[in-house]
């Protein structure tokens, strides 16, 4: 019996939708995370420690459009024509998880980095020039980095993803928490801070993370066995894949929210290729 008599009507039409969402959404997340590295790169009054954390966050955003995001793609596609689970099928399918535990991971200690200096420099100001500098920042995300490559290296030698899904969902859960109590604390400061921290990434890592967390600890609960045997499993993996995906995709956009000077200079390269076009030689 080929795979796709095996997948439901409704594994198929749930195959189908986050196939075309991934296939839209994987350019614009790769595109608009390499442009907010470039204006943290190029303008000097964006240099700062906050600007550069946000470029090493869209960093592994970056790396989910051009890994996690087409390796899903490829697989549901195989999944969708009946060999999604021959050939180069199940590699591919380990490699996408393999890729997307890894950025949950890194990711989530991103966004608690860049949560952590904000609320350095805004409720511990007198202590921040020591407590956070750009050679400590390195060394933090080389770590963050390590950890979430190393734990993925532990699993294919092991032969178990146990320790990886544990690492991730408690990632997560610290992340979404965190940033929860970090955002009320903040919020309870002056209103300019409470205007401010509505555009904070709180409402995209809520969205986004808290349905891959739920999932993961659901497989864990049940060792993963009676979860993938049910006909629910193919309806749901999908989209839980794809909401914790769409992360990488919203954190660009909210900096270009917060940050006047950071949305022009993506507008203006966005534009540039419009004005390239409208400038034309004039013939004699």
């Amino acid at each position: 019996m080929s795979d796709v008599t095996q997948l439901s009507m409704p594994a198929q039409i749930s195959f189908l939708i986050n196939i075309i969402i991934n296939i839209v959404i994987c350019p614009f997340t790769v595109l608009l995370n390499v442009l907010v590295i470039m204006a943290v790169k190029r303008r000097p009054r964006l240099q700062r420690n906050s600007n550069i954390l946000l470029a090493c966050l869209a960093a592994t955003d970056t790396a989910t459009g051009l890994l996690t995001q087409p390796s899903d793609i490829l697989y549901m596609i195989l999944k969708l024509s009946g060999i999604g689970d021959k050939g180069a099928g199940p590699t591919i399918l380990d490699f996408h998880n393999s890729s997307l535990r890894a950025l949950f991971v890194c990711s989530s200690l991103h966004l608690m980095l860049v949560t952590f200096e904000r609320i350095t420099a805004i409720k511990f100001t007198m202590h921040y020039n020591a407590v956070v500098t750009k050679d400590k920042l390195k060394v933090v995300v080389a770590v963050f980095w390590f950890l979430s490559v190393s734990s993925e290296v532990v699993n294919h030698v092991t032969g178990q993803t146990l320790y990886s899904n544990v690492l991730t969902a408690l990632t997560l859960v610290s992340c979404v928490l965190f940033m929860s109590i970090s955002y009320l604390l903040l919020y309870q400061e002056t209103r300019r801070h409470q205007k401010r921290m509505k555009k904070e990434q709180i409402p995209a890592v809520l969205l986004c993370f808290f349905p891959a967390f739920i999932f993961l600890s659901v497989l864990l609960y049940f060792s993963g066995v009676v979860v993938m045997q049910s006909s629910l499993f193919y309806v749901v993996t999908p989209f839980i894949r794809t909401s914790g995906m769409l992360n990488s995709f919203l954190n660009p956009l909210i900096y270009c929210l917060r940050q006047k000077e950071m949305r022009q200079f993506v507008l203006r390269f966005l534009r540039f290729p419009t004005a390239i076009q409208v400038v034309q030689p004039i013939d004699n």
